[in-house]
């Protein structure tokens, strides 16, 4: 078994195959997503081997200097200004108290070091109708596999991640900012760690609004990196169209897409285990199983 990405879906998925060979294009570890990650479940932990910190998260929307009560006029709003469109039931929705587990800060550098040599670094795998595990983004498979769907627009928003750290804090909050008036969509406290998420580029006065919903100083926090995430939100595309180039794919190639961007849909990484466990069950049926999975 080969798994194609050695992105946190590509390392969970090497735990699940403990002997798959892992292929990743970069020429060694790059930790790409710093943007908020929360796990509803200890499932991958338990895959893993990693202990997760099981808390309660608070979340609110801050809006013209106060918080307030979602609307459609301002999901929409934050649709926007995540995606450049308005798309249906956005996280803005639900600001009921959760239960979160909270993966450690180098989870990505444990998930590297469990898989070792295993993983094969500046690799530029070869789809050769061999079966295997992608988990790279779908719009990048079709162009290595399959040109025929070039033609799908697969629409997506990068983001900016800052994170800093915040003196004398123990906390788990999320806050949303739908205003367009500054890049911010999103800003969470996690433990010490305040993870700012902008749409795209820094605009506007955001450290303002930050401060405020959060009652917090910037100026006491200190500045722990920046990064851009190229696939940072993504908009659906027709649900029938997306199912049947993943059959596709499967049924031609022999190839089984796995996580969010491979499989464009916006999925958490705790689903990532459970679809690993639909693959495995097709792996041992034959076509007919793999369309009625995929058309479900």
């Amino acid at each position: 078994m080969n798994i194609v990405g050695a992105g946190l879906s590509g390392l969970i998925a090497a735990h699940i195959w403990p002997n798959a060979k892992v292929y990743e294009i970069a020429n060694g570890p790059l930790e790409q997503h710093k943007a908020l990650l929360r796990f509803r479940s200890d499932v991958v932990a338990k895959v893993t081997g990693i202990e997760f910190k099981k808390v309660k998260v608070r979340k609110g929307i801050f809006d013209n200097g106060r918080f307030c009560e979602p609307t459609i006029a301002l999901s929409n709003q934050y649709s926007k200004k995540c995606l450049g469109r308005i798309e249906p039931e956005r996280s803005i929705w639900n600001l009921e108290p959760a239960i979160r587990f909270i993966a450690p800060d180098d989870l990505y550098q444990q998930l590297v070091d469990n898989c070792g040599s295993r993983i094969e670094w500046g690799a530029d795998y070869q789809f050769q109708r061999e079966v295997c595990i992608s988990t790279i983004p779908l719009p990048v498979l079709i162009q290595k596999v399959s040109p025929s769907y070039l033609h799908i627009n697969f629409n997506k928003s990068p983001i900016t991640v800052q994170r800093f750290y915040i003196p004398n804090c123990d906390a788990y909050q999320t806050v949303y900012f739908p205003t367009p008036t500054h890049s911010v969509y999103r800003a969470s406290i996690t433990g010490d760690i305040l993870i700012v998420e902008h749409a795209d580029i820094l605009y506007g006065d955001w450290i303002a609004d930050v401060e405020r919903a959060f009652a917090i100083t910037m100026s006491y926090c200190s500045p722990l990196g920046e990064v851009e995430q190229k696939y940072g939100k993504i908009a659906p595309i027709n649900e029938g169209q997306r199912k049947s180039i993943i059959f596709d794919m499967s049924r031609r190639f022999g190839i089984y897409s796995l996580g969010r961007f491979a499989t464009w849909r916006n999925i958490l990484l705790d689903d990532v285990v459970g679809d690993a466990a639909v693959i495995k069950r097709l792996m041992r049926g034959d076509h007919y199983d793999l369309y009625k999975e995929s058309n479900k």
